[in-house]
């Protein structure tokens, strides 16, 4: 089980290590004004290593309250979506159960806030900064596209139950981005390269170059764990409050909102991650982010 020793360049991990550590720097700078946003990317980085701490805890049996792939070298716990999965393949009510109350006990509380405050992939999408929908045709593309993660969530578990195979999980691009690359890198001569191979990584360069032409674009349109989370948006005890009688309407919160959401009118947006932008730059305090 490999653990960092400080020796970069001996450190087949190196290539992902390095360039997060860079774009650590880049974010720690968008954020260094606000002491919301700075507890956030703090949250970020901790969520990241506990994501990877295998190599202190083994496999826990815990399941991520976000996307990650628990064939990650260092993974600790598993992955959601592969437990959805193997409930369908397995015919278990059990890991169905264990599920569905692990997401629902989180999002109750939290809504979408472990999209913005916990998700390596969300962090990643956070480094790579990605463009907002400006014109009308864009705009309208974006809003019918949120539905396709809604569509990809609800048929994961059918397509597994008929085929009796890892369908979703063969062509992941977060498995491939956090599980197939490493594997390749710290084991290269030992790497069997399977017929999903080819696809995988074709999804890992479509969701990057989604993340560069979009902010947030794999949260918007593709994260079925995104999906699962997103009704409790509604109900979640975890808030963004507006005041209207302070509200000035300088349109400022969704000008840098990432998600595109029209604040502060729809404050308990489904696509809300809670990243609490919004609450950073309201020149009026009329925006907060707290418990009910």
């Amino acid at each position: 089980m490999p653990v960092c020793n400080f020796n970069c360049a001996a450190c087949p991990m190196a290539y992902m290590c390095i360039p997060m550590t860079i774009g650590a720097v880049v974010v720690w700078k968008r954020y260094a004004s606000s002491p919301m946003q700075k507890k956030r990317f703090a949250s970020q980085l901790s969520f990241l290593f506990l994501a990877n701490t295998a190599f202190l805890v083994g496999s826990t049996g815990f399941i991520y309250t976000f996307f990650y792939c628990w064939e990650a070298p260092l993974a600790a716990m598993a992955c959601p979506i592969g437990i959805l999965e193997h409930a369908a393949i397995e015919h278990s009510l059990t890991l169905l159960i264990y599920l569905g109350g692990t997401i629902a006990l989180v999002s109750m509380i939290f809504g979408r806030a472990a999209c913005g405050w916990a998700c390596p992939i969300g962090f990643m999408q956070d480094i790579l900064g990605g463009k907002k929908a400006k014109n009308e045709k864009r705009k309208k593309l974006d809003k019918k596209m949120r539905y396709l993660k809604y569509v990809i969530l609800l048929v994961i578990a059918p397509v597994s139950y008929i085929t009796g195979t890892m369908a979703y999980t063969n062509i992941c691009p977060v498995g491939g981005l956090t599980a197939t690359i490493p594997a390749l890198i710290l084991d290269p001569h030992g790497y069997t390269f399977g017929t999903y191979f080819i696809p995988k990584m074709t999804f890992v360069v479509g969701m990057i170059v989604l993340a560069i032409l979009l902010s947030r674009g794999w949260c918007r349109h593709l994260c079925p764990v995104g999906a699962m989370m997103a009704p409790f948006n509604k109900v979640s005890i975890l808030q963004l409050k507006v005041d209207f009688d302070k509200c000035i309407h300088c349109g400022k919160c969704e000008a840098i909102c990432p998600m595109d959401i029209k604040m502060p009118e729809d404050n308990k947006s489904m696509e809300c991650v809670r990243c609490g932008k919004c609450v950073s730059v309201c020149p009026v305090n009329a925006i907060t982010l707290g418990f009910r």
